[in-house]
């Protein structure tokens, strides 16, 4: 969660029960948490990957490395950073951050893909920080490295340099590269695609958008996200200002999504900027499966597109959820990814039951406690692990703990997420790693 981008630890390892839910064959053990990123960093969610060697975290900062003086208009400037770790270090051990976006620009919203040894990350470019204007432009680009991120290639920019996008997401599959995005100025939801490592990149709409969650001054916000595994391919959005969410599937690598009829996920759901769906494809190249998560009127759901058929919905959490004494009466913000050939990873931001604000998920609102929840199926929802509960809102000062990212290395479940004191006076992203 940014203070200037919209949407939005004393950790101890929990491993809890969600009462009432289906019983759990197994569960997870995590080690404690460890820093994934600078001081003064944040995310917007889809900002961890593993290639064959190395596993990354992407984030922004308004305080950059490596002196860390804070931003202004003349500089320093916000920017985009990436770090790598050896794939097998649990916990992580960190290089130094390395910034992917110019010294000379304003630029965060950033997320990251990889397949094997090619990694994608993007940012969106905007004109100021200090006197952010919504209707100035937001530019987006990518940048491409095919060694595990040690190296990168030249920025390419995917967009008008006098347009706006709200927050882009990345996928890797079979050698083909996508972005996809909304145009906050026409509610068009963009898709651009590489097979050539990231040099050229045809884009096309795929569908629209009413959502408005920020207003009209902000612009159109679809929170698209992309997955692909193989040639299976999967984008979904929020479509309207009711928070309906649907999905576009392709078993040819996205070649159909054009004209393409939308599944509807759900009905309406909160459309505040935060309830946005979320798509990940197969972490093993032999798994054909691209899973989404998205919010229904009850909970978190879970289908599953595997080339023939997009499954039916399985249930995540249910709220109100009692986990370990503790009532989840909301969630936002889902990460999702298939680990393997049979489990399939699902973390989101848990709003704890707040008797003293209307909206328990807003997190700035007089006694808001978010945590980070995690779950584990192996057989495509119909069975779930034990909750794995990664942070504790309770304890002072980081009362809100969102924006997960997945990843899996080896059989190492990652799980990043973004902590923030309600005042902003420290705020970072953090990791915390199975056994």
């Amino acid at each position: 969660m940014s203070r200037r981008a919209l949407r939005a630890l004393c950790v101890v390892s929990l491993v809890v029960v969600i009462v009432g839910g289906d019983s759990p064959a197994w569960a997870l053990r995590f080690v404690p948490a460890r820093r994934a990123s600078a001081p003064y960093a944040w995310n917007p969610g889809k900002a961890l990957v593993a290639t064959d060697t190395r596993l990354l975290s992407i984030w922004a900062s308004d305080c950059p490395p490596p002196t860390g003086k804070c931003a202004s208009e003349d500089g320093p400037h916000m920017g985009v950073f990436v770090q790598r770790s050896p794939a097998g270090a649990t916990p992580p051990t960190w290089s130094a951050p390395l910034r992917l976006s110019p010294s000379t620009v304003h630029a965060e919203r950033a997320s990251i893909a990889a397949s094997g040894s090619t990694v994608i990350a993007s940012w969106v470019t905007q004109t100021s920080y200090r006197r952010y204007k919504p209707s100035a432009p937001r530019v987006l680009w990518v940048r491409v490295s095919t060694n595990n991120g040690k190296t990168w290639r030249r920025p390419r920019r995917l967009t008008s340099p006098l347009g706006r996008v709200d927050y882009p997401r990345l996928a890797v599959s079979g050698g083909r590269l996508f972005a996809v995005w909304t145009s906050a100025d026409s509610g068009e939801i963009r898709v651009a695609w590489s097979d050539d490592l990231g040099n050229h990149w045809p884009k096309t709409t795929i569908g629209t958008t009413t959502s408005t969650p920020s207003g009209n001054a902000e612009g159109f916000a679809g929170f698209p996200d992309i997955g692909a595994s193989g040639d299976n391919v999967a984008v979904a959005w929020i479509s309207n200002d009711k928070g309906v969410q649907q999905v576009l599937t392709s078993a040819v690598g996205g070649d159909d999504l054009v004209g393409a009829t939308p599944t509807q996920l759900s009905g309406r759901s909160p459309n505040d900027g935060q309830h946005y769906p979320a798509v990940g494809g197969a972490a093993d190249p032999t798994d054909p499966r691209v899973a989404i998560a998205y919010t229904t009127g009850t909970g978190l759901a879970l289908r599953i597109f595997d080339g023939a058929a997009l499954g039916a919905p399985a249930t995540v959490f249910t709220w109100d959820a009692t986990v370990g004494g503790v009532v989840y009466t909301g969630g936002y913000g889902p990460a999702v990814l298939p680990l393997d050939t049979t489990q399939i990873g699902v973390a989101v931001a848990g709003c704890r039951r707040n008797t003293i604000a209307i909206n328990p998920c807003y997190p700035f609102a007089p006694g808001a406690r978010i945590d980070v929840l995690y779950r584990v199926t192996a057989d495509g929802g119909a069975t779930w692990s034990s909750t794995n509960r990664l942070t504790d809102a309770s304890t002072a000062p980081y009362r809100t703990n969102d924006e997960p990212s997945l990843a899996i290395t080896g059989t190492t479940h990652r799980v990043s997420f973004d902590r923030y004191e309600p005042t902003f006076r420290n705020y970072d992203v953090w990791l915390r790693s199975s056994r």
